[in-house]
């Protein structure tokens, strides 16, 4: 293999694009140079770059990959690195290259890109990443590791081989010219010969081991073989006789333990009827008692009526007294009120010369007693009379004014007949009389203002009442409102869960994400993964299947997706539940109201 060119940008310090054509005169003339320079110049740098545009590594940094670039140089957006060789197979041309997002130096980083080519007509042999490094061992002969041990010596570790013992410097001799496959032959020839040998030991003594028959002991024995062989037919008949005695045998003994479990499961069952006797006498009795059910239940509904009616009758019969009673005191009431009216007829009769005069004065009186005794019943009867009882109080409201329009009437009369004072001293009694139906009238004029405010306080009473009503109806509904939310809720919050618990789903969710970090971890060994054949040991654990070779890596994104797909759902699920709170939190409210 003879590197003949070089060309790469952007590498550690060499910013910028660098090209070394190695079959220039000035390089083939000399059939020996030098990379000279102070420290941090880029002499390393340049070696890096061979590496990374044959093999996507180099020996300080390893593989570069997506999620680390520490050869980039710093504050670029992209670098490359680019190989023509020629070796037995020919001449061919390698590329690597690695950008950032739109090639900016805040970009994110890209998956590299790594391809061969035929130098001479530039068509492409593979493009694929992680085949290329297969197609350049193909090309060279060398993997990465013989690469670096025997062309392209890594910084520090040119002296591996003057300082390693005779057993390392046959490994990185096997390595270097590929001969590693022959010692493992050798050894599996030698431990395959000494199996063979241990084998053959084996077979040589069991033949020593075998004595061979006199003539006269091989004649007796073929005698005794001859006559069993006669006697076979025989046995073979004594045989099938007695194989069928046992047959029958052995068939009777099966009868007779199926007769002895049917006997034992006849008298279980006996034992079970007996048990059952007195569950078969209950069976009956319920029988019949389900035959009457109906008319049993239409009995004792009637009874439940009679004993239902026996307490109302008792209730109305307790009540009867105070009702008596009430009819009692109402009939005392009308006596005297009729005694009244007898007595102030009476009184009346005395004062005929003014009876003319004060007779409507009187029918008003008698229509307003009559009247107070009609409110003071409605009164009793309750709130349900309040209608009628206005009514009545507009009617008195009429008569009072009327009966003040005709005392007005008879004092102005008095005012004009002055002259007929001498009839004061001869109708005292007529004034006594009309200053008590003055005082009558007062207090059937407080009577009246009392029964108005009561039955203002009845009105109001009515409309907190009502008041109270509507506000317990929107109380009612806002409750039912907020159930209702809280209940649909809950619902579409147990479409969210699908039957599991939150605490499920986050638990999955970080199982994700530690399953996301690994597939990044796995997806930065994907070069070294595809150098892993079966059967061959990996360096870095020891074992001889892999399963990921083949490219059967978990794809990230899929994980991302689903991670994704379970912090919405997380998400949802704790806003419902922030929203149930809150209706609870109103229903409560509701509750209260």
């Amino acid at each position: 293999m003879k590197i003949l060119k070089l060309r790469f940008k952007n590498l550690n310090s060499l910013y910028g694009e660098w090209v070394i054509d190695f079959s220039d005169s000035e390089y083939s003339s000399n059939g020996i140079f030098a990379l000279t320079g102070p420290t941090g110049a880029g002499k390393s740098t340049i070696l890096d770059a061979i590496c990374l545009a044959l093999y996507g590594a180099t020996p300080r940094l390893g593989r570069i990959t997506k999620g680390a670039n520490e050869i980039m140089s710093r504050q670029t957006g992209e670098c490359y690195a680019e190989v023509v060789f020629e070796s037995q197979a020919g001449r061919f041309l390698c590329h690597w290259e690695h950008r950032r997002a739109r090639k900016k130096p805040g970009g994110a980083l890209q998956f590299p890109e790594h391809q061969i080519a035929d130098a001479d007509t530039g068509k492409p042999i593979e493009t694929k990443k992680s085949r290329v490094s297969v197609v350049i061992e193909e090309k060279t002969g060398m993997d990465f590791d013989r690469f670096t041990r025997s062309i392209l010596l890594a910084q520090g570790g040119f002296d591996t081989f003057l300082k390693a013992g005779v057993e390392q410097k046959s490994k990185i001799l096997e390595q270097i010219t590929g001969t590693g496959i022959y010692s493992k032959i050798s050894q599996r020839v030698h431990e395959r010969q000494r199996d063979e040998r241990e084998r053959l030991n084996v077979l040589l003594a069991e033949i020593h081991s075998v004595t061979t028959l006199e003539p006269e002991q091989e004649a007796e024995i073929q005698q005794e073989l001859e006559a069993r062989q006669k006697q076979e037919p025989e046995l073979a008949a004594q045989w099938g006789e007695r194989g069928e005695a046992i047959r029958w045998l052995t068939g009777i003994e099966r009868l007779k333990k199926e007769l002895g479990d049917l006997s034992e499961e006849a008298e279980k069952l006996q034992v079970e009827a007996e048990a059952f006797k007195p569950q078969r006498e209950r069976l009956r009795q319920a029988l019949k008692a389900a035959e009457l059910d109906g008319g049993y239940a239409s009995l004792t509904e009637l009874r439940k009526q009679h004993s239902t009616d026996q307490t109302s009758l008792q209730i109305e019969e307790e009540n009867l007294p105070g009702l008596e009673r009430g009819f009692q005191q109402q009939a005392e009431s009308l006596m005297a009120a009729e005694q009244l009216s007898v007595k102030s007829k009476e009184e009346l009769k005395q004062v005929a010369p003014l009876m003319q005069q004060i007779r409507v004065l009187d029918q008003s009186l008698s229509q307003q007693q009559r009247a107070l005794e009609a409110a003071e019943s409605d009164c009793r009867k309750g709130a349900e009379k309040i209608a009628s009882d206005e009514k009545l109080k507009q009617i008195e409201q009429s008569k009072r004014e009327k009966q003040g329009r005709q005392l007005a009437l008879v004092e102005h009369y008095l005012n004009e007949h002055s002259c007929d004072e001498w009839l004061i001293s001869g109708l005292a009694g007529v004034e006594a009389q009309l200053s008590n139906l003055r005082a009558m009238q007062q207090q059937v004029a407080q009577k009246i203002d009392t029964e108005m405010q009561a039955a203002t306080s009845v009105k109001q009473a009515l409309r907190k009442l009502e008041a109270c009503t509507v506000q317990c109806g929107v109380s009612k509904q806002e409750l039912e409102d907020a159930t209702q939310a809280r209940n649909k809720g809950e619902l579409d919050l147990a479409i969210l869960l699908e039957g599991r618990l939150l605490r499920e789903y986050r638990a999955e969710k970080e199982a994700l994400l530690r399953e996301m970090a690994l597939l990044s971890q796995i997806a930065a060994l994907e070069e070294q993964r595809t150098q892993l054949k079966d059967g061959k040991p990996c360096p870095l654990c020891g074992a001889e299947h892999h399963p990921y070779a083949e490219g059967n890596v978990p794809l990230q994104d899929e994980v991302e997706k689903r991670v994704e797909r379970l912090s919405k759902l997380i998400r949802s699920v704790e806003d419902q539940e922030a929203a149930i709170k809150t209706l609870e939190t109103a229903e409560g409210v509701a509750r209260n109201n």
